[in-house]
């Protein structure tokens, strides 16, 4: 989409037989990977792993809630509010990471997830 009409000169004469819909617009892996790395390095930046640590245990110690932005798999930003209840080392189809179980506010249901991307 993005390359046929970044070739046009003026949209005079142009006519689309069909709305254009976010199916029709196809994004390559490798540009999606280098965005979601580009934004944890950002967050990183901002608060350190050290700090989000201490921020989710104390969290945990004093039964409180968290506010989290982190990435879906499309590359769109989810906000949540979650009470965590224990933070450790996890593993999800062989692959080794850091999560908490929490439960979400939003989704009323225990989850849990990596979390070492974005907070506010």
């Amino acid at each position: 989409m993005y390359v046929a009409l970044s070739r046009c000169t003026t949209f005079n004469g142009i006519i689309l037989k069909k709305p254009i819909l976010k199916k029709h617009i196809w994004t390559d892996f490798k540009v999606v990977d280098f965005l979601t790395r580009f934004q944890y390095q950002k967050a990183e930046q901002r608060f350190s792993l050290e700090d989000k640590t201490e921020m989710v245990r104390r969290a945990i110690r004093e039964k409180g809630f968290l506010d989290i932005v982190y990435l879906k798999p499309d590359d769109t930003k989810s906000r949540r509010t979650i009470q965590p209840y224990s933070m450790g080392e996890m593993e999800y189809r062989g692959k080794t990471y850091l999560g908490i179980r929490a439960f979400c506010l939003k989704r009323h249901e225990e989850r849990t997830s990596g979390w070492t991307g974005y907070w506010r």
